[in-house]
């Protein structure tokens, strides 16, 4: 009877992992079903469907993922140009992140036994950038230039912080487009030094970050300085100011309609799985295939043995010493995708110029540089986690060995298995984001305006269009536009 009673208490723990790691593995696809649901939506520019489709559909985010449900609705109400309901989304974003700020990591121990998915999403550091930049250019595009230096001003904050912890290290802790924009407001009331002060910041945040210096840019800024008497910031940066006024031709203070346009589908993530094995007390070596043909090999020390194996060989006993597993890591990868869209133009009134836009933000390079910020971390906490697991597993399946081979051949498939679910890199990202951001600056005359922007691909065909009429700028106002092609 207690023979029969201690196999039924067996199978039903053998029973249970396994539905435990199903509920896992439910878990952690919730990112890939978000991006299912919603893509085609985005990319056909069906805005209120996405944002009805996670409303209605919550569980495709859960509690762990409150910044991500949040910053999603509130991206997608900018794209449909609803800028009232997209800050309030993306005020309740910045909320989540603040208040995961002041939680220790440590306190999040389900993630050391199971994988990083379990932890809440915080986001890494240049989406908190652009959600504050999404909600700065819903401001200027109100016209509220005053409450969109506030944003400004809260990501100084974070800036300031992340150069503390990070510089050394060349982690990202400044964004070329965000100081862009921010001298941008400051000129547009009147804080002139300010202003140049930003557009030092973007020069210098573009010469060190991911995203490429455009010509049009330093040109601008070199003339801006140039005219504002900073030789001094001039030489810090190494620019000049060229000959001609360059595509940015406006003095400061003077009517402009600024164009922000948003091309193409943004990066995401996706599991890449590395195999190989562990040998307790020494290495750890993992490989997956290369893009080339070629594995990618890693190879890092092992965690040691614990306290209770070293007092086995201070006795002369047997230990756990080289003792090899075979082992399976989950870690997140990059993906990218080709954009139709390559860049904008625009033509104002009847002129007969068309100009160009200028990349002032490279997703894929930020979200490729934040990974590799965090990939050695990443890397680590996954290897440790997978090998005491691992070695914990070893330890289970011994202990629940039987006379029956059959009931040993469950419990060892269904420990592995068990432990092979349980490990799944986390994929969670802003998957909304464009792959670029663009901007053009055009001067205007005071009065009424419009503007013709085409979108064209990388031959220069022009494959979308709108018209914008009847813009009324003021004498000195800058006028900002915002329109997506996230094909």
């Amino acid at each position: 009877m207690k023979s029969a009673s201690f196999r039924l208490r067996r199978f039903v723990c053998n029973v249970s992992v396994l539905l435990l790691c199903l509920f896992f593995a439910s878990c952690t696809s919730r990112a890939v079903k978000r991006n299912q649901a919603l893509e085609k939506s985005v990319s056909d520019g069906d805005f209120s469907a996405a944002i009805t489709h996670i409303q209605k559909n919550t569980k495709l985010y859960g509690e762990t993922n409150a910044f991500l449900y949040y910053m999603d609705i509130g991206v997608l109400f900018h794209y449909a140009g609803m800028y009232d309901s997209s800050n309030h989304y993306l005020e309740q974003a910045a909320a989540v992140y603040d208040d995961l700020f002041t939680k220790s990591v440590t306190n999040e121990a389900a993630a050391l036994l199971t994988n990083d998915n379990m932890r809440p999403y915080r986001s890494r550091p240049f989406e908190i950038v652009l959600m504050h930049q999404f909600k700065a250019l819903n401001y200027m595009a109100m016209g509220k230039f005053q409450e969109s230096l506030v944003e400004t001003r809260r990501v100084q904050l974070h800036f300031n912080e992340w150069e503390r912890t990070g510089a050394k290290s060349n982690k990202y802790h400044s964004d070329g487009m965000f100081h862009l924009l921010s001298s941008l407001a400051y000129e547009s009331v009147g804080e002139d030094d300010n202003s140049l002060i930003s557009l030092y910041k973007a020069v210098e945040a573009y010469n060190m970050g991911p995203v490429r210096l455009s010509a049009e840019v330093r040109d601008f800024a070199a003339h801006r300085l140039e005219a504002g008497d900073r030789e001094g910031d001039l030489a810090r940066l190494k620019i000049s100011a060229s000959d001609g006024p360059g595509k940015w031709s406006a003095p400061a203070g003077a009517s402009e309609i600024v164009i922000v346009g948003y091309a193409g589908k943004g990066p995401n993530l996706r599991e890449q799985n590395w195999s190989g094995t562990y040998v307790q007390d020494g290495l750890l070596v993992v490989q997956t295939p290369g893009k080339d043909g070629k594995p990618n090999v890693i190879s890092i020390a092992a965690p040691m043995l614990p306290a209770s194996e070293y007092e086995k060989a201070s006795r002369g006993e047997k230990t756990k010493s080289g003792t090899t597993f075979y082992i399976k890591l989950s870690l997140p990868e990059v993906q990218t995708f080709t954009s139709q869209t390559a860049y904008f133009s625009a033509r104002v009134n009847d002129a007969s110029e068309n100009i160009r836009s200028v990349i002032v933000n490279d997703i894929d390079s930020q979200l490729t540089k934040a990974q590799g910020d965090i990939w050695g971390e990443v890397l680590t906490r996954t290897a440790v986690r997978v090998v005491l697991r691992t070695i914990a597993a070893q330890k289970a399946k011994g202990a629940m060995q039987s006379s029956s081979p059959l009931l040993n051949l469950v419990t060892n498939l269904g420990t592995d298995v068990a432990s092979s679910q349980l490990e799944k890199a986390d994929v969670r990202i802003c998957f909304l984001m464009p792959k670029t951001i663009h901007a053009t600056r055009v001067p205007v005359e005071p009065g009424t305006h419009s503007v013709t922007l085409n979108v064209h691909d990388a031959s220069g065909r022009v494959i979308g269009k709108k018209e914008y009429a009847n813009i009324e700028v003021k004498r000195g106002e800058k006028k900002v536009l915002l329109h997506h092609s996230l094909r």
